[in-house]
């Protein structure tokens, strides 16, 4: 993500921070000052020690595939000269510490590994070494030199590695939200899997799986609340007869029409289900025959107001609340009431529906 931040700023490093670290690496401010009187000295032998520098490091394979090609070699030279010289300017302020962090940011990114930049560090402070050497031969004057720099090259890796562990630590949490992502749209997708296999592809309700789920987990709620639980069973009248009269594309409209009734008129906790071919169920939980019975009046009423010339037979079960039916029992039960309705007159308004009689409970579930 871009930023106008720097990465001083983003990792949250200031001057006193600054402080604290070169105090946790005992480098003062003389021996900053020691460093920086090396600068034009160093800025005569820049080519020569670039030059070595580079020579050693592409000896191996692996540090040289990562250079790659001529142009990176090019740039990686200018960079390597500028971080040289800038560890003798003198200036080791927040500037400083900004270019040291994005070194270790451009060292991730391109696959520097940490061993392979530490590899790089040891030899390039070698060759710096073997320079000044040769100008300061007398160990007197020689150790203080590579004393400070040396706790100046720790100064530069603890900020190189702080941003390579800040960068792993961000494609960590990358990958988690990621992860997550993914996850979450799977269980989505399979939520919406389990929901389509539970759901009639014509009308959109629930299937007879889905159905039979519902029953046994409405069935054990109705137990524990001790709670009727009452279904209805609907069957359109001479439904053959329309697929042959009409064609299936009317049979189709018909039971689509009765699907949208049935949502329509039943209640928010109730469950309107096809269970196969022209047959339709209500799943009822904490409802009566009687209540039944109106919900089924409405059903049949809106049904013959959508289509006057065809008509619904209903059968109504019922039970709880001190023995229960199974779920089989149950629809059972209730569709053997739907056909002694059938079989009595078609269903054209709600009067017939208070013809079918109350079940009671015959055996537990």
């Amino acid at each position: 993500m871009m930023t106008d931040k720097t990465l001083l700023e983003q990792m949250r490093i200031n001057e006193i921070e600054i402080f604290h670290r070169m105090q946790l690496l005992d480098l003062s401010q003389d021996e900053l000052d020691l460093i920086a009187s090396l600068k034009k000295l160093i800025e005569s032998e820049i080519e020569d020690i670039v030059e070595a520098f580079y020579r050693h490091q592409t000896e191996f394979d692996e540090i040289a595939i990562v250079i790659g090609d001529s142009e990176t070699m090019r740039r990686l030279r200018a960079a390597q000269r500028k971080y040289i010289i800038e560890m003798f300017s003198g200036y080791y302020d927040g500037e400083y510490v900004n270019s040291r962090l994005r070194i270790g940011l451009v060292h991730k990114r391109i696959g520097v590994e940490p061993k392979l930049f530490l590899a790089g560090v040891r030899t390039l402070k070698h060759i710096l070494f073997s320079t000044l050497e040769r100008h300061f031969g007398d160990p007197t004057i020689f150790k203080p030199i590579t004393t400070a720099i040396d706790k100046l090259f720790f100064f530069d890796i603890t900020l190189v590695f702080d941003t390579y562990i800040d960068t792993l630590v961000s494609e960590v949490e990358s990958a988690k939200k990621r992860t997550e992502a993914y996850a979450y749209a799977l269980e989505e997708k399979a939520k919406m899997l389990g929901n389509h296999a539970e759901r009639d592809s014509l009308t959109d309700l629930y299937n007879k799986r889905g159905m039979m789920n519902i029953m046994k987990s409405e069935l054990r709620m109705a137990q524990r609340r001790h709670t009727m639980l009452s279904l209805i069973y609907i069957d359109v009248n001479r439904f053959k007869f329309i697929n042959d009269t009409y064609g299936h594309a009317k049979g189709d409209e018909i039971l689509v029409s009765l699907g949208r009734c049935m949502t329509n008129q039943v209640r928010s906790a109730d469950f309107a289900c096809r269970v196969g071919g022209d047959e339709f169920c209500v799943i009822l939980p904490d409802c009566d025959h009687a209540g039944a019975q109106q919900i089924a009046a409405r059903i049949a009423n809106d049904f013959t107001m959508e289509n006057p010339e065809f008509s619904i037979s209903v059968g109504i079960s019922e039970t709880g609340t001190q023995e229960y039916l199974s779920e089989e029992a149950l629809i059972r039960d209730a569709d053997e009431r739907m056909y002694l309705h059938k079989a009595g007159s078609s269903l054209r308004s709600s009067a017939g529906i208070d013809d079918v009689q109350k079940t009671s409970a015959k055996r537990t579930g």
